[in-house]
């Protein structure tokens, strides 16, 4: 897993994120204060998905886990989903980067898949 520590408080933030295939995803973290929440925003080759609400979740693109080799995770001291705009930047959550065997373990060791 690789831990994104580039998060700050600012409300819209673009990053390439860079997988163990050295290939790049194009992704746009977004704070919305009237959802109270974030959401990203991410392009992999062909493939886009907008508008996906920040989670706490083992790998938030699982849905995805069967044609992309990357997964997203986030997790949070005291299990409280992410509502503030300093959540990334104080490190009271964590986004982390998976690779494609760890995306396996997920879907074995948490989904039993």
């Amino acid at each position: 897993m690789k831990k994104i520590t580039s998060i700050t408080s600012r409300a819209k933030q673009r990053m390439a994120l860079v997988l163990d295939n050295n290939e790049t995803v194009d992704f746009t973290l977004y704070y919305l204060p009237r959802q109270q929440g974030w959401f990203y925003n991410f392009t992999y080759k062909d493939l886009t998905v907008n508008c996906s609400k920040v989670v706490l979740t083992p790998n938030s693109l699982r849905q995805f886990r069967k044609i992309i080799p990357f997964g997203l995770s986030f997790v949070a001291d005291g299990y409280v989903e992410p509502f503030s705009i300093d959540d990334f930047s104080t490190g009271r959550v964590v986004m982390y980067v998976l690779n494609s065997d760890e995306v396996k373990q997920v879907e074995s060791e948490i989904f039993n898949d």
